[in-house]
């Protein structure tokens, strides 16, 4: 042996050699690509797995609730009881020339969007919405978050910085890599509001890191609000898509009004709208949802006459309202204990502290913030002149704080003090600034994006001729400051007739310029216009002539500022426009535009020359007077009746359309669809709505004609009422119902038929592109259903869309519905809720917890190998609870139902006894239990879905064939089917 071991060693050292001289050169040559390619390795392997792991979950639960908590009320800047966005939110929409258009559906139309929009418009608002509806769906597949802009002016931090520091703020765990993972995966929904709150200096800067962070994160969608006047396209290529925040209009200001009405205090509506509609120059800037909201503030309850009559112009009202909020205390005759300092000094106060605000310097202070220490500064210098001693400082600032509530503290330390809203803060600067009009142009000239509505306002609240500044504006080089000058006129308190004419003369040379900066001019004259003073009369004519010259780009500007006008003499000279032939286009689209003031035209045009354009022009309108004409036009034989009763179908949703359709007078009748309409007792009613049903389905259910009509509703149309459509949906698809072998493939499985709540969750599971791919095989399968129903159906709210589609492709077996099954139940009161049940289920909850945590222990304790000293013997404890843990195991509510009721569209999710597996092998180890049946996965029962989808109309979908609880035990699908339920 040891001679081999001899012989082989030399051979042995050699190889050991090559070896190691090998892997010497390895490490030399290699290391670093090897040691990159692991680092690379593990990079990619991490990276990976964060990208698989689920967004949403605990993490964002609290995120969600602090969103609601953070958006879900909107600060009015003077009233500690701020308003619930949600109780009197009117949707916002957005403007493309006078074509209008759901806000909400313009933002999801494209993954980078600028908005924009006058000073009050609700930007900021629209994003809050669009938080709070997300936080109420639950959805987590687009998170939002909303970046105010302004803190970049104080802060060198990235873009990213700041996302973290929303769910930072919100106490989510792990928020860096959180936020990594949704931008990495374009789960992020990001608003980035106020890009004209950044200063000068800061602009560029910011301007770019938001298109380098669009470009970084393609997946995420972004959207950017600025003021229209700021934005002059600085963030192309990369946000090619900007979209205009429209105005109220007048449907939108009434219910606007209604919901304050419901929600905050006693607001007499039709009195405010009357104030309004009396005094042009303030329903003018009333259109803005701000100046709206102060407008209802004041209006409501005993402070209507407190405050007074309602201001011409915005500036008169902001001078109003302050005061008002200032001095309230003696207005109300309260003590003198409360309001130590008189009203106008605490309003010079207010002045000098906006004033110190909106000349910080940029770049190094944030214009909407200032610290204690600066208002205390700022407070004392003003001491002097008040003749107070430096003792002064804190009472003012708590009464100014607390009794006018104008200005508020930004933190729970109080060391930030802002105002409400950038309007409010930009009038008081102008109101310092009353007599000084030099330094207001030096700081218009070093930031004409920041003073350009201090500029407005000052205009507006000067004690000096306007003329200097005014005329320095127009004499600019920069468009946006002559078109600044035209504005400035409509307020202005003096300036010189001489440069008024030649400031007009020469917009009117100008009316043909596109883009945003003609749609500026032609707002601005009609501003102007709207004036019942010579120059706005004069202007008015001007407009007028212009309107009369061939169709041109000029002339269409024209009927813009006419509309624009709100006058009641514009709308006359639009009304004859329309008839003549030449300009009947453009003057059909303004008078659509001036809302109510042209109803009069638009109902003589729709009933007697039948002008379907005028239909659709009211039903644009959407107002209760506009409703009302509609309604008047349901009995005429013309197309436009079919058309009139589309839109009431789309209106009759409102609450106040509604009302006013109880009131209208309308001809009797011989009870036509009298079975569709049997939830109010209102008679004019119940025949507005027969009548609509008639119109729309043509009367095929009633046996009038032989076939439905194709359908042709306008396009404006996405959604009619649900006491309507349903019935007369539900009704056409039951005639056309196939039998089994139309039901969809994959629920065509094994022996066993799907019964009504499984074909109901599957379709409640559909989304997005594969809900419409199912849905047109379906169609397709039904070759003989209308179109109109088909078609009916998708303008319901989802809901019930599922329903009639489940209803299609059930089985035939399932009890038919007719009309007067229908009726029936629609006249029935739903069930009173039982309230035993909820504490049961919770004593159940707490008794099965309390058994689990006992079992648990006593496990653990019999897995030792020795019992600790300590713990007693429980043999004889665990001997007594078999039988009574049995019991409860069987009654409890998982095994047999869902544990908590879900809403309409989601799955039924319960606690069966297939899922309590792990915990009975525990419970095994402690007592015995007795065998239980086999479980089937059970869901629950669609009539209780269905009368929670359709109790406020007191419909009942169980008359749809889904009555399947209490009737007999369901059939189990087989094992392949299951699994596609579970």
């Amino acid at each position: 042996m040891a001679d081999q071991l001899d012989k082989v060693l030399p051979y042995g050292a050699g190889v050991a050699a090559l070896v190691f001289v090998t892997l010497f050169l390895l490490a030399s040559y290699f290391g670093e690509l090897m040691k990159g390619f692991a680092s690379r390795t593990v990079d990619l392997a991490f990276r990976k797995r964060n990208s698989l792991r689920r967004v949403g979950g605990r993490q964002l639960r609290r995120y969600r609730q602090r969103a609601e908590e953070w958006h879900g009320r909107h600060p009015l800047g003077f009233d500690t009881a701020n308003i619930d966005i949600r109780r009197i939110y009117v949707p916002l929409q957005s403007a493309v020339g006078t074509e209008r258009a759901d806000m909400s559906e313009t933002l999801s139309s494209s993954s980078r969007i600028v908005v924009l929009g006058e000073p009050g418009a609700g930007k900021s608002l629209l994003a809050k919405t669009e938080i709070l509806r997300w936080a109420e769906k639950e959805d987590d597949t687009q998170i939002p978050v909303i970046i105010n802009l302004h803190n970049c002016n104080a802060s060198r931090k990235s873009l990213r910085d700041f996302i973290i520091a929303e769910f930072s703020q919100a106490k989510v765990l792990g928020a860096t890599s959180l936020v990594d993972r949704m931008l990495d995966t374009g789960r992020l929904r990001v608003f980035f509001d106020g890009l004209d709150e950044v200063g000068r200096d800061d602009r560029e800067r910011v301007e770019g890191e938001l298109r380098e962070f669009a470009r970084t994160h393609a997946g995420c969608p972004m959207i950017v609000t600025c003021r229209t006047a700021v934005y002059d396209g600085q963030l192309s290529p990369e946000f090619a898509h900007v979209v205009r925040l429209a105005e109220f209009d007048d449907a939108s200001m009434r219910r606007f009004l209604n919901n304050w009405n419901k929600a905050e205090a006693m607001l007499d509506v039709n009195r405010v709208i009357g104030s309004l509609r009396s005094n042009r120059e303030l329903m003018r800037i009333a259109r803005r949802p701000l100046l709206l909201t102060i407008i209802a503030y004041f209006q409501s309850g005993d402070r209507a006459d407190v405050f007074g009559p309602l201001p011409k112009s915005r500036a008169g009202f902001y001078k109003a309202a302050i005061a008002h909020l200032l001095d309230r205390d003696r207005q109300l005759g309260r003590t003198r204990a409360i309001a130590q300092y008189p009203g106008n000094r605490k309003l010079l106060a207010l002045q000098r502290v906006a004033l110190t605000m909106h000349e910080a310097p940029a770049g190094r202070d944030d214009r909407l913030a200032i610290s204690g220490t600066k208002l205390e500064s700022v407070l004392r210098d003003l001491l002097p002149d008040f003749d107070l001693d430096a003792d002064h400082v804190a009472p003012l600032r708590d009464e100014i704080v607390e009794r006018s509530q104008l200005l508020r503290p930004l933190d729970a330390l109080r060391s930030q003090y802002g105002f409400a809203h950038l309007t409010l803060q930009e009038f008081l600067a102008a109101q310092a600034l009353h007599d000084a009009p030099g330094r207001l142009m030096s700081n218009y000239r070093n930031d004409p994006g920041a003073w350009r509505e201090v500029v407005k306002l000052w205009c507006a609240v000067a004690s000096v001729e306007c003329t200097p500044v005014i005329s320095e504006l127009f004499s600019s080089s920069w468009d946006d400051s002559r078109v600044l000058a035209l504005e400035s006129l409509a307020d202005a308190t003096s300036v010189s007739a001489s440069l008024a004419e030649e400031i007009l003369s020469f917009f009117l040379e100008r009316l043909d310029i596109a883009g945003a900066e003609g749609a500026a001019i032609a707002h601005a004259l009609g501003a102007l216009a709207s004036n019942n003073t010579p120059r706005g009369n004069e202007t008015f004519e001007l407009l007028r002539r212009i309107a009369w010259e061939p169709v041109s780009e000029r002339q269409a500007a024209a009927l813009r500022a006419l509309s624009a006008s709100e006058r009641q003499e514009a709308a006359a000279c639009l009304g004859e426009l329309e008839a003549d032939d030449e300009h009947r286009a453009g003057a059909r689209a303004a008078l659509r535009s001036m809302g109510e003031i042209a109803i009069p035209l638009l109902a003589s045009a729709a009933s007697r020359r039948q002008e379907i354009w005028a239909v659709d022009a009211l039903g644009t309108t959407g107002t209760p007077a506009a409703a009302t004409e509609l309604a008047s036009l349901l009995w005429v034989r013309t197309s436009g009746a079919r058309r009139a009763a589309w839109w009431l179908a789309s209106l009759i949703r409102e609450p106040d359309v509604e009302e006013a359709l109880r009131e209208c007078a309308v001809p009797q009748t011989d009870g036509i669809y009298h079975w569709l309409w049997t939830v109010d007792s209102s008679p004019a009613l119940r025949r507005i709505a027969g009548r609509i049903g008639f119109l729309l389905d043509n009367g095929h259910l009633d046996g009038h004609v032989s076939e439905p009509p194709m359908p042709d509703e306008p396009i404006e149309v996405r959604e009619i009422d649900r006491r309507i459509g349903t019935p007369i949906a539900a009704l056409g698809i039951e005639r056309y119902r196939y039998n089994q072998s139309t039901v969809p493939r994959n629920l065509r499985r094994g022996r066993s038929s799907p019964d009504s709540q499984q074909i109901f969750d599957w379709v409640s599971s559909l989304t997005g592109q594969l809900r419409r791919n199912e849905f047109a095989e379906i169609f397709h399968r039904h070759r003989q259903l209308p179109p109109f129903y088909r078609h009916l159906s998708g303008l319901l709210p989802r809901e019930v869309e599922t329903i009639l589609l489940a209803r299609l492709v059930e089985q035939k077996s399932s009890p038919a519905l007719t009309r007067s099954s229908w009726q029936a139940a629609s006249m029935t009161a739903p069930p009173a809720p039982v309230l035993l049940k909820p504490v049961m289920q919770w004593g159940l909850r707490g008794a099965f917890s309390a058994l689990f945590t006992t079992a648990c222990m006593h496990a653990a304790t019999t897995v030792l190998t020795s019992r600790p000293s300590w713990m007693p013997s429980t043999q004889k404890h665990w001997a007594g609870l078999s039988t009574p843990a049995s019991w409860i195991y069987g009654l409890f509510p998982g095994g047999n139902r869902p544990l908590r009721p879900q809403y309409m569209g989601e799955p039924y999710v319960g606690i069966n006894r297939n899922s309590l597996g792990p915990i009975l092998a525990l419970l095994g180890t402690v007592f015995p239990l007795p065998r239980l049946g086999t479980a089937h996965p059970v869901a629950g029962s669609v009539d209780d879905m269905d009368q929670r989808a359709c109790r406020p109309d007191g419909c009942r979908a169980r008359l749809l064939g889904h009555r399947t609880a209490g009737k007999k035990p369901r059939q189990s699908l087989p094992p392949d089917a299951h699994g596609r339920f579970e």
